[in-house]
């Protein structure tokens, strides 16, 4: 409901960029909620069928509403089915499984690194497809950047430099680039296709390519599906909130801001990350947090300048 309000309310008198920008900030303050659910579900549920179930209850809610549209929209979706698919399998196969992959063989504070840079593969990536980037958007970049890997070293850039890569890292940085592109090829939807009939049939897709992955966790020896009260809970706020919600209103803010700028608000993630720990577990708020959040919020200010 949040999206409609803000697609139907006030963001009507807002330019397409500011709209963007909102959409962006609400999908990465949902998937820093994230971060706290995953934390609760440790030694409850195996991470790949958490995924599974999650991208499951997203699809039994658009059951409720979407086929009417996806029927009245096929014709059109036909036409953009490929970045559809790939969309699909980008978002709901591939992208929680190498996260828990990498995180098999590498450290926390990769996995943090590696994921900070994901704007930067965006801007990239649209520089090398002819999408001329400016000046400010370079600069607001590595500024955002900067603050970011502050953040991450846990206010010591140096400790970065000792940091040692293995497979996982490739793993992560494959999982960056992905999202990057992911980004890039829903930023043109046809006219006449709504975020409706786009997410059903990405979830769908990706919820397919997803069996084999979830069959193998299950033959594994440590698999573990517990259910309980913070198990359904986590299943269910996830997979609304983190997976319907989040991925439709970044599939609007990337609609309406374009993937570099849209991707410029998804610096502000581990600090809306920190907030929600302060504020639900108690983790304190250091002056480390604030040079990020300083460094973060003027990069993005000035890669919105013209």
């Amino acid at each position: 409901m949040i999206f409609l309000l803000l697609r139907r309310g006030f963001c009507m008198r807002l330019t397409a960029k500011m709209k963007g920008s909102i959409f962006a900030f609400l999908s990465i303050a949902i998937w820093s909620g994230s971060f706290l659910i995953a934390r609760l579900v440790v030694g409850n549920i195996s991470p790949l069928s958490l995924t599974a179930a999650r991208w499951l209850v997203s699809l039994l809610v658009l059951l409720l509403f979407a086929l009417p549209t996806v029927k009245r929209e096929w014709s059109v979706a036909q036409t953009f089915l490929p970045q559809i698919i790939i969309a699909g399998i980008i978002s709901v196969t591939l992208y929680a499984p190498l996260v828990y992959f990498a995180a098999q063989t590498t450290s926390a504070i990769n996995l943090s690194l590696i994921a900070v840079i994901t704007p930067v593969f965006i801007v990239i990536i649209c520089a090398f497809m002819g999408k001329k980037q400016s000046t400010n958007t370079w600069i607001g970049s590595i500024v955002a950047l900067i603050g970011s890997l502050y953040l991450v070293a846990n206010g010591n850039l140096s400790r970065l430099l000792g940091l040692k890569f293995a497979v996982g890292d490739l793993l992560m940085l494959v999982d960056a680039i992905i999202f990057a592109f992911y980004s890039i090829i829903l930023s043109k939807v046809p006219k006449g296709l709504s975020q409706t009939t786009i997410l059903f049939l990405m979830t769908l897709v990706g919820l397919i390519c997803l069996i084999p992955i979830v069959g193998w966790e299950i033959m594994q020896p440590n698999f573990i599906f517990k259910i309980n009260g913070i198990v359904i809970f986590s299943i269910l706020f996830t997979g609304i909130a983190c997976s319907l919600m989040a991925w439709w209103l970044w599939n609007l803010a990337i609609v309406y801001a374009g993937p570099s700028h849209a991707g410029m608000i998804y610096y502000g993630m581990p600090i809306l990350s920190s907030i929600v720990a302060f504020l639900f577990i108690g983790e304190p708020i250091t002056p480390v947090h604030i040079i990020s959040a300083l460094l973060i919020i003027g990069g993005i200010a000035w890669s919105a300048k013209k």
